[in-house]
């Protein structure tokens, strides 16, 4: 903590105040936006855990479909179906705010399950690998939004974080130990006038009560010199 580098003036005092209590009323924002941020934080990280356990089962389904349809159909019979079907993903993207953040979301919107290909040479775990891979892909956007969000509030977070504690350690401190320093000063040199003027005071009515003196006095010796002589 250290005192800004400025005269001790009147002038200076006044434009300090209005500075700390700038200063403080923005230090209050910025903490009122770091209570919203923490508690959006974990609201989304708590969604992100149940969204990964989510992903992961229905990777692990998918896969799991996968390899059984693989093993009964033939791993190239497999690839030769992959190959040949084509879905249309909507993926559509906006922003949400959230103390003063822009936050983007995704929503996918994936096409309907339908049969791209002939019944011959297939079965039932072919149609289950493709529902299972569309559900992965919608966890999968899910998961990217939820992380997204995530990154860019703990990066806002830190930075508003850094303000506070600029703000609380440095700044404030800073403008109250000065504004103390000017206080002290201006203080002092009122008490210096004070003692200044009262010592010009005292010395006006001493000056005022010697010419008193010395006029009274002065009137007495004409007095004494105008009185008759009545020596015999």
């Amino acid at each position: 903590m250290s005192r800004l580098n400025i005269a001790p003036t009147k002038s200076n005092q006044l434009n300090l105040k209005r500075s700390l209590k700038m200063t403080s009323e923005g230090f209050a924002l910025l903490e009122q936006k770091r209570e919203i941020l923490v508690m959006e934080l974990m609201r989304l990280l708590d969604r992100v855990k149940v969204v990964q356990q989510e992903l992961a089962q229905r990777r692990h389904k998918a896969y799991a479909t996968l390899r059984k349809a693989a093993s009964h159909n033939g791993y190239y019979h497999m690839r030769n179906i992959a190959n040949g079907i084509n879905y249309e993903h909507d993926v559509h993207s906006d922003t949400r705010v959230v103390a003063g953040i822009r936050i983007p979301t995704l929503s996918v919107k994936q096409g309907a399950f339908r049969s791209q290909y002939g019944f011959a040479d297939t079965d039932s775990l072919v149609d289950q690998t493709m529902i299972d891979f569309l559900a992965l892909l919608e966890s999968a956007g899910k998961l990217a939004e939820l992380e997204t969000a995530v990154w860019l509030l703990a990066r806002e977070l830190k930075k508003t974080q850094r303000r506070v504690n600029a703000l609380e350690h440095i700044f404030i401190p800073n403008y109250k130990d000065t504004l103390r320093y000017i206080g002290e000063v201006l203080e002092g040199k009122d008490l210096d006038s004070f003692f200044t003027m009262k010592m010009v005071k005292k010395r006006l009515a001493e000056a005022a009560e010697a010419a008193e003196a010395a006029e009274a006095a002065e009137q007495a010796q004409l007095r004494d010199g105008d009185a008759p002589d009545t020596t015999p």
